[in-house]
């Protein structure tokens, strides 16, 4: 895939991401210390989740890969939750909120960096293993998303569990689910089903893939989505996601559209 590599916000504080409904912050990400996703405001549905998306380049080393693609529920009834942070200093994430009324329905981040430790917390991962997805998907045409033009997601059968699933998470921008369509078999090109893309070209877009083994179980493929030779906007609308500019707390602006 046409990898992407967005320049890290390096802050001290809090970060807020807002769409109409609700909104959270992330307390600043540090190494193998607590992150906190805390959910503002009063038109969220619980039970809220947190997908955290591992982005960009392993900086260890060999680039060994040791961050996992975490979905997280939130306590029955919470609006804050905090986990220790198992991603190595100058690695970067995006980080999602959902609640009951689907996905994304929060926010998404930009791309965030994480910084030291600062209290002296020892390694939390194995610096020499690499982590690995259950199954792997492709898309044909192969390593290119084009605006309004079908993409095939497709999967070996006999490497997943159930139907997969997948999503789209548009770092700054606003997040959805990929529309399944009839699946079908095709020769070189296993199970899988087609998908127009109604994302705006060059919009850095990561999917998602997931089985009945939980969300990112199939790892993820990270591509700028292009306009094409010929330039189709047939598919899109005022709703079409696409990437927009995140900010830090203090300076909120809007990372969803309403």
């Amino acid at each position: 895939m046409v990898i992407s590599i967005i320049p890290a916000f390096l802050l001290s504080s809090t970060f807020l991401y807002l769409v109409s409904a609700y909104s959270f912050t992330i307390s600043t990400p540090r190494e193998c210390q607590n992150l906190t996703v805390s959910v503002t405001g009063e038109d969220g549905e619980p039970p809220y989740r947190l997908l955290l998306l591992p982005f960009g380049p392993s900086p260890l080393p060999d680039n060994v890969e040791v961050r996992q693609i975490q979905d997280i529920p939130f306590g029955a009834g919470e609006t804050v939750l905090s986990f220790p942070l198992r991603y190595p200093d100058r690695s970067q994430f995006v980080a999602v909120v959902s609640d009951a009324a689907g996905f994304g329905t929060g926010g998404t981040s930009v791309v965030t960096a994480v910084l030291p430790n600062d209290d002296g917390a020892g390694v939390c991962f194995d610096p020499s293993t690499n982590v690995s997805p259950l199954f792997a998907f492709s898309i044909n045409p192969p390593n290119q998303i084009v605006q309004c033009t079908p993409t095939r997601l497709w999967w070996d059968n006999t490497t997943v569990q159930g139907i997969p699933s997948f999503l789209g998470v548009i770092p700054g921008g606003r997040s959805f689910v990929v529309p399944e369509g009839p699946i079908t078999d095709v020769p070189s090109q296993g199970t899988g089903f087609s998908w127009t893309p109604s994302v705006r070209a060059g919009s850095t877009l990561v999917i998602v893939g997931g089985d009945d083994r939980g969300v990112g179980s199939g790892g993820s493929l990270v591509a700028i989505v292009s306009a094409g030779v010929r330039p189709n906007e047939d598919c899109l609308d005022d709703d079409s996601p696409s990437s927009t500019p995140g900010s830090p707390a203090g300076l909120p602006t809007s990372t969803g559209t309403a």
